[in-house]
């Protein structure tokens, strides 16, 4: 699957800005554009790098002491096409919903509320949705924000049948793709055990079971078709026959960032 969702990032958080940035990159259907702080001029830093943008993802949480970030975001009449704004915060900021130009809205994201599902909100604001969780959908309800287009509700996933030692595993090894020996020693255990434990966390997402088409485990099955179709498409792109170990990695990653959809 070519990686044709391209993205930049605003954050005056050095460790926001990296996490956002390892979620946009692991994922397989993004491609991250620029990193720059709050105070740039996005638009020019973006154009120079002579690559097209689709999204801008901006860290609200340091809009108090930069009033003037929302009308930097909002001044893009010289650019060939509107980059569409994601925004993102650790509190809610009602001045992005209202202050924002409606059709640049792309979103607008809590992060523990979004957790690690941040490439899946990406893709789909990219089908032309606008994208919330749940207390910045209810946000916008409270300020009776007029939405052309169709909204989608996404929460972090709590993954059930995985223990809080196979949860830990997941986030060095697959999320943050901690190679093994440096999984081990943060885990001070033997190369050979951390090979085994992530292993056993492979048959416990079900891995095998999606790439040959069988049916997944419980831990897998999913009701809601949006987030089966976006499964099965990531499936198909990576083929069924090699079935290396990077992409055994990456399909683990989209499962264990997938999404919850609110209704």
């Amino acid at each position: 699957m070519p990686k044709d969702i391209l993205v930049s990032i605003m954050s005056d958080d050095i460790f926001a800005r990296n996490w956002m940035s390892l979620l946009v990159v692991r994922d397989w259907r993004t491609r991250l554009v620029a990193e720059m702080n709050c105070q740039a001029d996005p638009f020019t830093l973006i154009s120079q790098n002579k690559q097209r943008c689709d999204f801008l993802i901006v860290d609200l949480d340091t809009l108090r002491s930069n009033p003037s970030l929302l009308s930097t975001l909002n001044n893009q009449d010289h650019t060939k096409k509107p980059i569409k704004i994601f925004g993102i915060s650790s509190r809610l900021e009602s001045r992005f919903l209202t202050r924002i130009k409606p059709e640049l809205l792309a979103g607008y994201l809590i992060k523990d509320e979004i957790g690690n599902s941040l490439g899946w909100a990406i893709t789909f604001a990219a089908e032309d949705k606008i994208v919330f969780t749940p207390s910045t959908s209810n946000l916008a309800f409270e300020l009776a924000l007029d939405l052309s287009k169709e909204k989608i509700i996404l929460k972090k996933r709590v993954q059930v049948g995985i223990t809080d030692r196979q949860k830990e595993i997941a986030r060095l090894a697959i999320i943050y793709s901690v190679g093994r020996r440096d999984l081990a020693d943060e885990l001070k255990i033997s190369d050979q055990w951390s090979y085994s434990m992530v292993s056993e966390l492979y048959d416990k997402l079900g891995i095998e079971d999606l790439f040959s088409g069988e049916e997944a485990s419980l831990l897998l099955l999913q009701d809601d078709p949006k987030i089966t179709r976006k499964l099965d498409k990531i499936i198909d792109d990576l083929g069924t026959d090699g079935k290396k170990a990077r992409d055994i990695e990456t399909l683990a990653f989209h499962l264990l960032t997938m999404p919850l959809i609110e209704e």
